[in-house]
């Protein structure tokens, strides 16, 4: 993906498309709702909430007969791990090295705690959280500035799943939401005014970027220029 490519138009279009095709921005509505906005994974009513989002978002290897398996993993890493992790207030714009380089770690971990159990070979084998789930975790207990992610994404980026790919995935999309400061910027308003002016209060700047990746990276859709959206509107 060419970060240069990126419009605030095309955000705009991209989220139009994935809201009209998808109910996932409904599921994560009612996750926030379920958990007050206010996630804490130590309470086990916020785990059942979030494993059960994490299965409307695609992560079904979190099997429901195993929820309680997923439930105690993430319990786990979640104390050992959150207390090392930056301000819930910070962007991924305002981002240093060491503060993704600690989300990595985070990451690495969580990626590998088992999440269900199948059985294969008439043996229990153990499902790993995996990178997928992973990322979606942290991305719900840090909505400003940490990405999700699926294997169509990673693909995409080049990025195997490992921690250091996740590092570098992070900086990428960085970059990315520099890069829409800066059109935010050039039009006369801060970043922070992006979701108002597009109609999105209640979502973050990550969102409209998750929306707008897995428009044109997972499902590979072309988006209009502004010129042709310009020549469609004057046609009404």
């Amino acid at each position: 993906m060419n970060i240069k490519n990126v419009t605030l138009g095309n955000l705009a279009v991209a989220g139009f498309l994935f809201n009209s095709l998808t109910p996932y921005n409904n599921s994560l509505v009612n996750f926030r709702l379920a958990t007050d906005d206010k996630i804490d994974l130590n309470i086990q009513e916020h785990r059942d909430a979030l494993i059960n989002w994490l299965n409307d978002w695609g992560c079904r290897h979190l099997s429901k007969a195993y929820h309680h398996i997923a439930s105690q993993s993430i319990l786990d890493w979640y104390q050992t791990n959150y207390a090392s992790l930056f301000s819930e207030k910070m962007p991924l714009w305002q981002l240093e090295d060491k503060e993704i380089e600690t989300v990595v770690n985070a990451y690495g971990s969580l990626k590998d705690k088992t999440g269900a159990l199948r059985v294969r070979g008439g043996s229990e084998q153990e499902v790993h959280i995996g990178p997928t789930a992973a990322s979606k975790i942290l991305f719900a207990i840090r909505p400003k500035a940490l990405m999700p992610w699926d294997e169509a994404m990673r693909i995409s980026f080049e990025c195997d799943g490992s921690p250091e790919s996740y590092s570098k995935y992070l900086i990428k999309i960085r970059d990315l939401t520099l890069h829409i400061e800066h059109l935010c910027r050039g039009k006369g308003f801060p970043i922070d005014a992006l979701l108002q002016k597009l109609g999105r209060s209640n979502s973050t700047v990550l969102v409209l970027v998750n929306e707008y990746i897995w428009v044109t990276e997972t499902r590979k859709v072309v988006l209009p220029s502004s010129e042709t959206l310009l020549r469609w509107a004057s046609l009404e």
